[in-house]
């Protein structure tokens, strides 16, 4: 191409081009970008053309223009490839193609106005969003974040959607219509916002209070959960369940039969950018998980309450299944459960009771999943007379299976 796409990012606010970006925005053949953008140049005499979905077919309009020997910018908002159109283009057209002049973006401006350092922000969009996990996975790891909002994932939104879980520990600034005359920046607790009303040009910036107790990664006692009298995924049964489900980043993972929660919760420290749900039927324990999720601030848990397997109709297909107290007096719901695994996916069953070790393993084989189990019987110290006993946990037989790809 004998001219390179120019993507020339726009001041926040008062939509002014960098110096070298107005030069270039004044010699160019084309003008594209948003209609707000686009109206900011009412004295540009070329031909405009707004974007338009889909991604793709508005990348090869804009290389037709290219092939032509066309000047063509593309005009954005802030930094472009702080989640802005570069990021997206660069792959279709190829980097070589493309130039970018940024701007600052709306969350320098942001932080400023805040007198913050914003280089360890958690920066996350809910533009054309509405999964919250990576937001709620930052706050849980006590990580100061900015919020890029749309028209639906407003400040009120977002402060209901923190207050609804119980987060307590953030304090919420909002910024609107930042670098113009109208510019409101405002700051307060999640709850102050519920009634805040402000143009949907704005900017979330949520600041972690007491960053130095640090919340442990992994490895909490059973005594760190509320649950019923020994009604609990035992600590080093946990802990190798939970090495068994081999987790990744982004993942979707069930708990099944979740009891206190404990399985979920200990996960989803580790499970960075997750989804866990944690499935209960007793509306008793699942006011134990609610709590006990407040308690150890583990926001990534959604608590769902219902029966198996209806109760897992309405959620997103899982990567990863953890069953502990799910299995049931048949096979109904372990069967419902491999059926909406993804491919590659793992399920990893704890079981007592030799009917439910058989159910697991009779389904694995007729399902012509590869499986493995071991049997864990562990003993813990125990103060007795004077002196220290060592008292066995019952022992659990663990099973986990990769269902095949394709």
């Amino acid at each position: 191409m004998k001219h390179p796409l120019q993507i020339i990012g726009l001041h926040p606010g008062s939509l002014d081009a960098p110096k070298d970006g107005a030069a270039l925005i004044s010699t160019a053949d084309i003008l594209s970008g948003g209609k707000r953008l686009l109206a900011n140049f009412p004295e540009f005499k070329g031909k405009k053309i707004p974007f338009a979905s889909p991604l793709k077919d508005y990348a090869r309009t804009l290389e037709k223009q290219l092939q032509k020997g066309k000047k063509v910018v593309l005009l954005a908002d802030g930094d472009p490839l702080l989640f802005g159109i570069a990021a997206s283009l660069i792959p279709l057209l190829g980097e070589q193609n493309v130039t970018i002049t940024p701007a600052p973006s709306a969350v320098q401006i942001g932080a400023a106005r805040l007198g913050m350092s914003w280089k360890n922000f958690e920066i996350v969009s809910l533009h054309g969003r509405d999964d919250y996990s990576p937001l709620f996975g930052a706050m849980q790891c006590k990580k100061d974040c900015a919020v890029y909002t749309d028209s639906i994932n407003t400040p009120q939104v977002i402060s209901k959607r923190l207050v609804d879980k119980g987060i307590d520990n953030y304090s919420m600034a909002v910024m609107a219509q930042l670098e113009t005359p109208d510019e409101v920046v405002a700051q307060g607790s999640p709850e102050s916002f519920l009634n805040f009303d402000c143009t949907d040009l704005n900017i979330v910036i949520l600041t972690a209070e007491n960053k130095e107790h640090s919340t442990p990664l992994f490895g909490r006692t059973d005594e760190s959960f509320i649950k019923e009298k020994g009604l609990i995924t035992k600590f080093p049964v946990r802990a190798a369940g939970i090495a068994l489900l081999d987790l990744r980043g982004g993942q979707t993972v069930w708990d099944l039969g979740a009891g206190c929660g404990s399985v979920a919760i200990e996960a989803s420290f580790i499970g960075e950018g997750a989804r866990f749900f944690a499935v209960e039927k007793d509306p008793r324990r699942v006011g134990m998980i609610k709590e006990n999720v407040r308690n150890l601030r583990a926001w990534t848990v959604e608590v769902v309450r219902g029966e198996m397997p209806q109760a897992l109709q309405n959620l997103p297909d899982p990567d990863r299944i953890f069953m502990g107290g799910g299995i049931g007096r048949d096979d109904s719901v372990i069967r419902k459960a491999a059926k909406r695994l993804v491919p590659g996916g793992r399920l990893v069953v704890h079981a007592i009771l030799m009917g439910s070790i058989q159910r697991t393993r009779d389904l694995f084989e007729e399902l012509g999943w590869a499986w493995q189990s071991m049997q864990i019987q562990a003993s813990t110290s125990d103060k007795l007379a004077g002196d220290i006993r060592y008292k066995a946990h019952n022992p659990v037989t663990i099973l986990w299976a990769d269902k095949p790809e394709g």
